[in-house]
């Protein structure tokens, strides 16, 4: 296994990885609104929390417990997704923060972190270069991102799955 890690950096990545890097990519705005909801909501979700546990010693009532059960279960998930999703954005992120050349790393950042069309990439990318410099700028860069979250075992993850 010694050199496995060097191998997958060097080794251009396959059609399906390529995909799997631009399907996170894609994600990523979605990841970092998962977060941003956690947090804005935080406090209600620990308060949630909290009541249940002290409504749980209080109050023996079987439907209610139910109903607080299914609360605190909702806040827990509710935990879980943001935190998961910030460990995968800040991945993206750092893997993005990783490509090599600086123009690839800006069309990469305009198109998928900060959610640009296609064309308004290509707009603030301009300088009298044509759509398929923008094209291959684009395509290194994600196969960059897909080398780095491959190598750190985040490429295939399904939201709860590597």
């Amino acid at each position: 296994m010694k050199g496995q890690a060097a191998k997958n950096v060097l080794e251009k990545p396959t059609p399906e990885e390529k995909k799997q890097a631009q399907r996170l990519l894609r994600n990523y705005i979605e990841l970092k609104l998962v977060v941003k909801d956690y947090r804005e909501h935080e406090e209600l979700i620990k308060t949630t929390l909290y009541e249940s546990e002290r409504t749980k010693r209080i109050d023996g009532d079987d439907l209610y417990g139910n109903r607080t059960a299914n609360a605190v279960q909702v806040a827990h998930n509710q935990k879980l997704a943001a935190e998961e999703c910030e460990v995968v954005s800040n991945a993206i992120e750092r893997a993005v923060s990783m490509i090599r050349d600086e123009e690839s790393r800006q069309a990469v950042t305009l198109r998928y972190l900060k959610g640009h069309s296609y064309s308004e990439t290509l707009y603030y990318m301009r300088r009298g270069e044509k759509s398929s410099t923008l094209d291959r700028r684009l395509g290194d860069g994600v196969c960059s991102v897909a080398n780095t979250l491959k190598l750190w075992g985040l490429l295939y993850w399904e939201g709860g799955q590597t």
